[in-house]
């Protein structure tokens, strides 16, 4: 008996006028059975919810990344100094 390698497929099709089509691809030698209507609707439901938490967990990474950055305190206290001089009126040599 030979093994299947895909359960079933489908392809969603962008159209130019912003509709989308569903077309079912039939059963053959790679394919164990046709897709059915609620195989696309939970599939759809599958993509939409791991697109939500691959875009929750990149919100969380670039909310948290400046947490970790080192910070080049050098740098900081220079910016620090700059402004207070900046803010008395006195002029800063540009670097």
């Amino acid at each position: 008996m030979e093994e299947h390698k895909i359960d079933a497929a489908f392809t969603v099709t962008l159209n130019l006028d912003g509709t989308i089509t569903t077309t079912l691809h039939p059963a053959d030698e790679n394919t164990r059975r046709q897709a059915t209507t609620y195989d696309i609707y939970g599939c759809s439901k599958e993509l939409v919810s791991d697109i939500e938490g691959q875009l929750l967990a990149d919100r969380i990474a670039r909310t948290l990344a400046p947490l970790f950055q080192p910070k080049d305190e050098a740098a900081d206290l220079r910016e620090k100094l700059l402004s207070a001089l900046s803010d008395r009126g006195i002029e800063t040599p540009k670097s």
